[in-house]
C-alpha cells in the first residue's frame, strides 16, 4: 500500500511539473523583451499583462494548470456534469471567465491532490483507520470544492436578482404604461439600476442590438438566471409578442403576482424563524443560562457551605 501511494505522489508531482512546463517565456517581462528584440523593458507591463497580473492567484495559476491537464481528465467527466456546470457558470455570471472543462478538471486535480497532500503531512505518523478515512474524505472535499464555489456564487447571485425583481418589474411597468416599448423599458432599467440583474439585462439588450430576435434573447435570459418568477414573466411577454394582446396588462398582472409572492416569501420566512431559533437556544443560550444560575450553587455545595443545613 505504501508503495502504491508513493507512486501516486510521484505521478501527481510529475503531472503538475509537466503542466507548468511551457515553450513560452517564463515571465511576462521575458516575453516583452522577446517581442521588443531583447531590449530591457523599463516602462513596465502593457495593458493586457497588467490585467493578467491584477487577477487573483487562483486564476493565474490554477486555470492554466486545468487547461494543461484537461485532456487527461476529459474522458472521466460525464456530459451531464459538464452541462450542469455550464448552467451554474452562466447563473453565477462567470461566462467567459471560466469554462466547464476547467472547473471539472480542477475537481479531478483536487480529488487526487488533497489526499496526497494530507498523506504527505501525516507521513511520519502511524496510519490508523481514522487517518485513512480522513484521507478519503479530503479527496471527496477536493472533488466538490470547485463545483461548490461556482454553485455558491450562483446561489448568492440568484438571491440578489430575486431581491431586485419587484423594483425592476415596477420600472418596466411604468415605462410600458408611459408609452415606451418593452426594449426601451429594459434599457431604462439598465440605465437607472445596477447589479447582477442589470448585467443580465445589458447582455440581453446587446444580443438584440446585434441582430438576434428578442424572443430568443429573452428565453436565454431566463435560462441563464434560472429563477422561476423571472421565467414566468418573460414567458408571458414572449407569448403576448407572438399571439398579440395588451403587453401593459400582462406586465401589470405579473407585477401584482410578484408582489404577492414576495409577501408570501416574507411570511414563510417569518414562520420559519421560531423553528430555526430553537437550535441556538437549546445548544448555546439555555446551557449558558443554566451555568450562570446553577454554577454558584454547585460551587458552594462543593465547598461544603450547605453542610450545616
Amino acid at each position: 500500500m505504501e508503495i502504491l501511494i508513493s507512486i501516486s505522489i510521484l505521478a501527481f508531482v510529475f503531472l503538475i511539473a509537466f503542466s507548468l512546463k511551457s515553450s513560452e517565456p517564463r515571465s511576462l517581462l521575458d516575453r516583452l523583451e522577446k517581442v521588443g528584440g531583447g531590449g530591457t523593458v523599463k516602462k513596465g507591463l502593457n495593458i493586457r499583462d497588467q490585467e493578467v497580473m491584477n487577477q487573483s492567484l487562483a486564476v493565474r495559476v490554477l486555470l492554466p494548470i486545468a487547461d494543461k491537464c484537461s485532456k487527461w481528465f476529459s474522458n472521466l467527466t460525464p456530459l451531464g456534469m459538464l452541462d450542469q456546470c455550464r448552467k451554474d457558470i452562466a447563473s453565477a455570471g462567470m461566462t467567459g471567465k471560466v469554462t466547464p472543462v476547467q472547473i471539472t478538471t480542477l475537481s479531478w486535480l483536487f480529488f487526487f491532490g488533497l489526499p496526497i497532500l494530507f498523506f504527505c503531512l501525516t507521513l511520519s505518523q502511524p496510519k490508523d483507520q481514522m487517518t485513512w478515512l480522513l484521507i478519503g474524505i479530503s479527496g471527496l472535499i477536493g472533488y466538490r470544492m470547485p463545483l461548490g464555489v461556482i454553485q455558491g456564487k450562483s446561489k448568492g447571485r440568484r438571491a440578489e436578482i430575486l431581491k431586485a425583481l419587484p423594483f425592476t418589474f415596477d420600472l418596466i411597468s411604468i415605462g410600458v404604461e408611459s408609452g415606451i416599448s418593452f426594449d426601451g423599458a429594459l434599457a431604462l432599467v439598465a440605465e437607472k439600476t445596477n447589479g447582477p440583474l442589470t448585467d443580465e439585462i445589458n447582455i440581453t439588450l446587446n444580443e438584440v442590438r446585434l441582430g438576434r430576435s428578442r424572443n430568443d434573447a429573452l428565453k436565454d435570459f431566463s435560462d441563464r438566471v434560472g429563477i422561476d418568477d423571472l421565467r414566468i414573466f418573460l414567458t408571458s411577454v414572449i407569448y403576448i409578442s407572438k399571439m398579440g394582446g395588451s403587453l401593459v396588462d400582462v406586465i401589470r398582472v405579473q407585477t401584482d403576482a410578484m408582489r404577492v409572492k414576495r409577501r408570501q416569501r416574507a411570511e414563510e420566512a417569518a414562520m420559519k424563524a421560531p423553528v430555526k431559533i430553537m437550535f441556538p437556544l437549546v445548544l448555546f443560550i439555555f446551557p449558558a443560562i443554566f451555568v450562570a444560575i446553577m454554577g454558584p450553587v454547585v460551587i458552594r455545595f462543593i465547598n461544603g457551605e450547605f453542610g450545616s443545613l
